[in-house]
């Protein structure tokens, strides 16, 4: 996440996420801005339709946070396949990033 966050626009809450990614202690954080990526960003991009890397780096943000805090080993985990959706959802940003013109 750290080395694609720079292709798109920056958001406190994507910086706020590569900080807990960086300290284990943190990774119980990531549920709460989880939901402010969902609030604050996926909900309004998916209103408006955008296709942008914007609107692909969002998923990658909220499935890295969702895989952050089932690994902090909390209650109430998220779904257990966040992690392959992480995966999924980079392959997807950097397939349209090699479609983007420069």
């Amino acid at each position: 996440m750290e080395r694609l966050s720079p292709l798109v626009s920056q958001r406190s809450e994507y910086q706020e996420l590569i900080a807990i990614l960086h300290d284990a202690q943190r990774w119980k954080e990531a549920h709460e801005l989880f939901t402010k990526i969902r609030v604050n960003i996926t909900l309004p991009s998916e209103s408006h339709k955008k296709q942008d890397l914007d609107a692909y780096f969002v998923y990658v943000a909220e499935n890295a946070a969702k895989t952050a805090y089932n690994c902090s080993g909390c209650s109430a985990p998220f779904d257990e396949d966040s992690y392959e959706w992480l995966l999924k959802c980079e392959r997807q940003f950097t397939q349209k990033l090699n479609e983007t013109p420069s």
